[in-house]
């Protein structure tokens, strides 16, 4: 399975930083506080929602290792490349976003043109609660599309985020950063290169699994965000339910395809 990541990578995780390259796309943000009680529930729930993502020092991967998580930059594709960034909320359809992420809706993000790309983003955030068996369910998701001069380009920023996730693969961290990673995966069949890798964070219980992949001149960069809240909590806590890994990989693959499918045309 394979990886996609953005021109700017930091990754965040329960208020630590660990890795810092450009800035030109926003990377997973800490777990909000707690705010030392149970969440109320208003009339609809906040649109925003707190992510998850990998969590580590500057990538240290060996030669090996980074050899095994990207694919080789001297690679020509064989797929066309993209002159423009579409909008991304519209790459969708609602068949598939009303049944991965329930009561969602699309908002366009916030992501701006530079360090030698075009960039849009759009994300899919819970409107209502989603109760089922005394659980709120809540799920949500982003993509990223981020279209550079050529592959290389596309290959050597994706790279970055590639080695960070093979050096969180398979890992437990303590507190600060309150994280259990599973496997790195390779999708073969997505571009020309594609990874991905599921991550909880063990005091909220929240899961996220995240897809990073290179097809041509771009970069898709998609992470799904689930957890199963008790009662009407909105934000996820010790009592919650993190989304199991398969389920959440499952949900991000089938995002990117359909996400290429449309983008590509």
């Amino acid at each position: 399975m394979g990886i996609m990541a953005a021109a700017a990578t930091v990754a965040v995780l329960g208020g630590g930083l660990i890795a810092v390259r450009n800035v030109g796309t926003q990377p997973p943000v800490a777990m909000p506080p707690d705010p030392g009680g149970k969440v109320g529930a208003p009339a609809t729930p906040p649109t925003a929602e707190p992510t998850l993502g990998p969590t580590a020092s500057p990538p240290t991967a060996s030669p090996q290792d980074t050899a095994q998580a990207s694919p080789s930059s001297t690679v020509t594709s064989t797929f066309p490349p993209l002159q423009d960034v579409p909008e991304v909320c519209d790459l969708l359809p609602a068949s598939l976003t009303s049944r991965l992420a329930p009561k969602s809706e699309s908002e366009p993000g916030v992501a701006k043109d530079g360090y030698g790309a075009k960039r849009k983003d759009c994300a899919w955030n819970q409107k209502g609660y989603n109760m089922k068996g005394g659980y709120n369910e809540s799920r949500s998701f982003t993509v990223k599309v981020n279209v550079f001069p050529d592959n290389d380009s596309a290959r050597d920023d994706a790279d970055f985020s590639w080695r960070s996730m093979r050096d969180d693969s398979g890992q437990t961290k303590d507190a600060p950063y309150n994280a259990k990673y599973g496997e790195i995966k390779e999708i073969s069949d997505l571009g020309d290169g594609a990874y991905a890798i599921y991550n909880e964070h063990t005091d909220r219980r929240r899961a996220m699994a995240w897809i990073l992949v290179v097809r041509g001149n771009a970069t898709i960069d998609i992470r799904f965000h689930g957890s199963d809240n008790k009662g009407r909590e909105i934000l996820p806590n010790k009592d919650s339910r993190p989304v199991p890994e398969e389920e959440l990989l499952q949900g991000v693959e089938e995002i990117a395809r359909e996400t290429l499918k449309n983008l590509m045309g």
